[in-house]
């Protein structure tokens, strides 16, 4: 569709409404926090063990002075996927999808730069112009050919402008409960925002069950993986918040394209029950997408590969097929 004022105003809704007020009451993370913070995750461990199942290995490249991290695996000779998750989160949200996709594709999963394994810097600017960027080189470089690009939650918005700015890196594109527009009824976690808390920054272990609560429908999965999570989540709850506040103070550049330039073959897939946010989003992505599919699943939360990914998988094959 044209880029038209209203256009840019929909596609800017959501950073208008509540980063002056977020960056105004939110929590300042401590300098000296973050500039010392040193990773103290799990991951690696929880790669070599996964790996021998899985058959993803570890790859690294150096973009824009940040070593990252990702996983490659599945068929060499299928059709490119590129994963990218969501805010707070890191590659191995996506690790419960891979077994339903390895076989016919060949699956990159990437740590967003600052996230993950992926090395963060202090002083490195994390606005969503900076992210697109340094994903758009490091597909370039590091994947063959274009790539069938699925994005979650924070991903979801990356990858949502990674489509519209730079096509021919892009097969397909699926949005999955994906950041970047304002839905039609404000969610807790951006009622909180908006009263400067910020619900997906945990400082202790029932912070982190909140957090699991809040993005996925199932209690008892949110109670079962708390403990696994708590130490990273906690130890990054500086960090964290320094990043969120560069996604809502460094907003996107009105004058580049956004999702409504999207060209490509693209699915918007959205948890009904999304406490993130809203489920109506999904409309909007599809008023600024008029060709995008969309499909939304009932008793699903913020993150469907990680609470269906069998029935996440069926949707996303089927997407790449009727793309190819």
């Amino acid at each position: 569709m044209p880029i038209t004022e209203l256009t840019q105003r929909i596609e800017r809704e959501f950073i208008i409404e509540v980063a002056p007020v977020y960056l105004a009451k939110g929590r300042i993370p401590k300098l000296e926090r973050v500039q010392s913070w040193r990773t103290r995750s799990l991951l690696p461990l929880l790669n070599r063990l996964h790996g021998t199942v899985t058959g993803m290995v570890q790859q690294h490249m150096r973009v824009d002075g940040h070593r990252l991290v990702w996983l490659q695996g599945g068929n060499r000779d299928g059709e490119s996927v590129v994963l990218l998750h969501g805010f707070g989160a890191s590659k191995e949200n996506w690790l419960p999808l891979l077994p339903f996709l390895a076989k016919r594709y060949q699956v990159f999963v990437l740590d967003l730069p600052g996230w993950g394994e992926s090395q963060f810097h202090a002083d490195a600017r994390y606005g969503m112009d900076e992210q697109v960027s340094r994903v758009a080189t490091w597909l370039a470089a590091a994947v063959s050919g274009p790539a069938h690009v699925v994005g979650s939650s924070m991903g979801g918005g990356v990858s949502g402008l990674l489509a519209g700015r730079y096509p021919h890196l892009v097969r397909s594109l699926t949005l999955m409960n994906a950041a970047g527009v304002a839905g039609k009824e404000h969610t807790p976690f951006e009622l909180g925002l908006l009263q400067g808390r910020n619900g997906l920054i945990a400082h202790n272990l029932k912070g982190v069950f909140d957090l699991l609560r809040m993005t996925m429908s199932s209690r008892w999965l949110a109670a079962l993986m708390a403990p696994a999570m708590s130490s990273d989540l906690i130890s990054r709850r500086h960090v964290n918040e320094h990043l969120f506040r560069q996604l809502l103070a460094l907003s996107p550049d009105p004058e580049l394209p956004a999702f409504s330039s999207v060209v490509a073959p693209t699915q918007v897939i959205w948890g009904r029950d999304d406490k993130v946010l809203h489920v109506s989003c999904s409309d909007v992505f599809q008023r600024l997408i008029p060709h995008a599919n969309v499909t939304i699943l009932n008793g699903i939360g913020h993150l469907p590969m990680v609470e269906v990914p069998r029935v996440t998988a069926r949707i996303l094959r089927q997407h790449w097929r009727q793309a190819t």
